[in-house]
């Protein structure tokens, strides 16, 4: 009888253990709060890029169109020009330092929880030229559908869609690249965008027109990665309240490293 209530008792606390691995993982892979100061930065980052793209593109293709070579080529040097020393400051100072203000974030706002951490996503030499070759088709595509639009040959309402061709698979690559560090619902951004642009094919009214057309690519992007982030976090808040139910913990969080 007693080794009946003893193999019972350890099948319930193996079972607890089940139990408070996985909470565990759950919390620490959505605490993506961390995450909005990412998406604070994107948007500043796209609205800068934006800015400073288009303009020399615009001289470009205002040169081209009035028959002024000169002028045409000014523009598209300047263009050039940009996009090498943006790309060379990306690898030579933003890969240096990675998730340094991740880190400093997640110290700021779940420091009282304690430390919760999944290990980094193992990057083969094919991981991170993929990640290269990501990051240049984005630009490639993006540079690329703009030229399209102004040629007339995408209408303003239909940037979007367009977009969402690079952006959605782009978003589901992200996810793959970064497991087990983040969970699933990472992806509720690409499936959203996805549906916003399915939407819009169907005859939706929701994007931008005239000037504030390119803004119909990226807002709608940065406004489902905030609202993806904010679930995750709600996210978090039940599965540390499930950890601790099955810690037994009336305080702060046991070490989830």
């Amino acid at each position: 009888m007693n080794s009946k209530q003893h193999s019972e008792s350890q099948d319930q606390y193996n079972e607890e253990l089940k139990e408070i691995s996985k909470w565990a993982r759950r919390y620490a892979q959505n605490r993506t709060l961390t995450g909005q100061d990412a998406v604070v930065v994107a948007m500043l980052l796209v609205v800068f890029v934006v800015v400073l793209v288009a303009l020399p593109g615009a001289l470009a293709v205002a040169g081209l169109r009035r028959g002024n070579i000169i002028l045409g080529c000014v523009g598209f040097v300047v263009l050039v020009a940009i996009l090498v020393s943006l790309l060379i400051y990306f690898l030579r100072f933003i890969r240096k330092h990675p998730g340094l203000i991740d880190q400093k974030t997640d110290q700021w706002i779940y420091g009282r929880d304690g430390t919760a951490s999944m290990p980094e996503p193992k990057l083969t030499k094919t991981m991170k030229w993929l990640d290269i070759v990501g990051g240049a088709a984005f630009l490639i595509c993006m540079l690329g559908s703009m030229y399209l639009m102004i040629k007339g040959y995408i209408a303003c309402k239909y940037m979007q869609p367009v977009a969402a061709v690079y952006l959605v698979p782009g978003g589901v690559f992200e996810y793959f690249y970064r497991r087990p560090k983040v969970g699933p619902l990472v992806l509720i951004c690409p499936i959203l965008y996805a549906i916003h642009a399915i939407l819009i094919v169907a005859g939706v009214p929701i994007f931008f027109t005239g000037d504030l057309c390119m803004f119909g690519i990226f807002l709608p992007y940065l406004g489902y990665a905030f609202l993806g982030c904010v679930i995750g976090h709600l996210y978090s808040r039940y599965a540390l309240k499930k950890l601790r139910t099955f810690t037994h913990l009336e305080g702060g969080l046991a070490n989830g490293d």
